[in-house]
């Protein structure tokens, strides 16, 4: 027995779009509660204050970092 449910088409892209940030908010969580993803939040924040870090303009740039280090 099949059955339908039509949804107007802006109702089924508000869901979409607030399922993914409720998915974005559980990943958060899941890395927060993390001892290890802790650490590693703790040492990027530490590294961006200490500007320890490297700004590429264009994908040739982030290739060179990357993969020229």
């Amino acid at each position: 027995m099949a059955e339908t449910v039509t949804l107007p088409k802006r109702l089924l892209e508000d869901l979409i779009k607030h399922l993914d940030g409720v998915s974005s908010v559980l990943s958060t969580l899941e890395e927060l509660l993390d001892e290890e993803g802790l650490k590693r939040i703790r040492e990027g924040l530490k590294d961006y204050e200490e500007k320890n870090y490297v700004t590429a303009k264009n994908i040739e740039e982030l290739r060179r970092t990357l993969f020229e280090s």
